[in-house]
């Protein structure tokens, strides 16, 4: 990145400073070499739900003709799930059984009715990674245990190196030409200025929590109306030094998107109400927001939507069945909701969800029975375009220093890599095949650069 880059990037998130919210506007005018120049003309959205802390897929999914493998570790501990307790599925690669944790109960449907997919043992790989490799020293993700460590090689995905870009803002530097309206940005976090969705000239819009944009305040009141005058009018005058001209205009546009987004935002929308109805939780909110700004995509002029939701509480160390449960008890609802809303907006071929974390957890369960930090996991992807109700990738071998474990507490080394994953979604995405090596360093390495889970 160029020192001027740099420097735009800093008056970027400065300008989101100023505001309440940190709605961050990006510069009009900055194009990537290379992406497509020419406006598309349909509607895609990517939604990312990140789990922090790591969340457990053992538990996630678990094998049910082979539940002896399972229940030998897990049933002993007595952390485990019971074979009766597991939401039945018959992923049509496997042909065999498997079970969703209870909690998940509402994703079934979706896996039946072909909107969701399971894409196995998925992780951060250099290369294709044998356990005899692994042990013997071949090159791996850097730090692969540590939190820190994995969270930004799972947004930033060059495991081996430290980036400041993220792959959700590499997708969104080569599609934002398809954009027409520049001073709405088509990244947009809800986890604040998150890795992932920072691009070399994508710059996300982050919104609060609590869904609120502009100047700290409530702006309908008198006072509130005066102070945004008195703020427009300040930033418009004119000065002579560059970058703080270009800090005002930067201000500006905050300001005007704000009341834009605003707009999307609070927009009275009944079938979003009814999708969500009943459904309480930190991740539903975000993702009924997520709702209304696709509902308002055409009033925001985006026509490529990237997002990113978050919510934690996924590093169950120790009372883990009670925690977990907890967890996809808040997962799978707000999942389940936010696919009716989309079915219920009719774009629900125009948008596709997927989970990432930091990692998997140990399949062996520790002595404050709960699990530890791993490796490979699995992921769900869910929408319209989604060829689901199947299995994509390799079910890890469930045995305790088996083929597929890094060490002896069953720390599974991904037989996917997420470049794939990611290269899949960016694919479906729009980016052309030509940049995916630049969004994904690493894609070269892997056979098969698409896993197919999307039309």
């Amino acid at each position: 990145m160029s020192p001027v880059d740099t420097i735009r990037r800093r008056l970027l998130l400065a300008a989101g400073g100023l505001t309440a919210s940190g709605l961050v506007p990006r510069l009009s005018g900055l194009a990537l070499p290379g992406a497509s120049a020419q406006t598309v003309q349909d509607y895609k959205a990517l939604v990312c739900v990140f789990l922090y802390g790591g969340a457990d897929s053992n538990d996630m999914v678990v094998p049910l003709d082979d539940y002896a493998a399972y229940g030998a570790v897990r049933g002993r501990s007595g952390m485990g799930l019971d074979a009766g307790e597991l939401v039945p599925i018959l992923p049509a690669s496997t042909g065999r059984r498997y079970g969703f944790h209870p909690a998940l109960s509402d994703l079934a449907p979706l896996f039946a009715a072909k909107k969701a997919a399971v894409v196995c043992n998925a992780g951060t790989l250099v290369a294709p990674l044998t356990r005899a490799q692994y042990l013997a020293g071949a090159k791996s993700p850097r730090n692969l245990f540590s939190h820190s460590d994995q969270q930004l090689q799972w947004q930033g995905l060059v495991p081996g190196a430290l980036v400041n870009t993220g792959w959700g803002g590499r997708i969104a530097d080569r599609t934002d030409a398809g954009n027409p309206v520049l001073a709405i940005p088509g990244v947009i976090s809800l986890d604040g200025d998150a890795l992932f969705t920072v691009g070399e000239t994508s710059v996300p819009r982050a919104l609060p929590g609590d869904g609120g944009n502009g100047l700290a305040g409530d702006p309908d009141t008198p006072w509130g109306r005066i102070r945004l005058d008195a703020m427009r009018r300040l930033l418009a005058v004119e000065r002579d030094n560059i970058v703080v001209a270009k800090a005002a205009d930067t201000m500006d546009l905050a300001l005007r998107s704000a009341e834009t987004v605003n707009r999307a935002i609070n927009a009275d929308l009944p079938v979003v109400d009814a999708a969500f109805s009943g459904v309480y939780s930190g991740l539903a909110d975000q993702l009924r927001r997520v709702a209304t700004l696709i509902a308002g995509r055409n009033q925001l002029g985006v026509r490529r939507h990237l997002f990113l939701t978050a919510i934690g509480g996924y590093d169950t160390h120790a009372s883990q069945r009670g925690e977990l449960w907890s967890r996809y008890d808040e997962l799978g609802p707000a999942l389940a909701a936010f696919q009716r809303a989309l079915d219920a907006l009719g774009v629900a071929a125009e948008v596709t969800t997927f989970t990432l974390s930091d990692f998997n957890r140990t399949f062996r369960v520790n002595a404050n029975a709960g699990t530890d930090h791993a490796w490979g996991g699995h992921q769900i992807v869910m929408g319209g375009a989604v060829k689901g109700g199947t299995f994509y990738g390799t079910f890890p071998t469930l045995a305790i220093g088996g083929p597929d474990d890094a060490g002896d507490e069953g720390q599974w080394i991904p037989t996917t890599a997420l470049d794939q994953v990611g290269a899949t979604l960016a694919r479906w995405f729009g980016v052309p095949p030509a940049d995916l090596p630049q969004v994904f360093p690493n894609l070269g390495a892997f056979a098969t650069p698409d896993l197919g889970f999307l039309t």
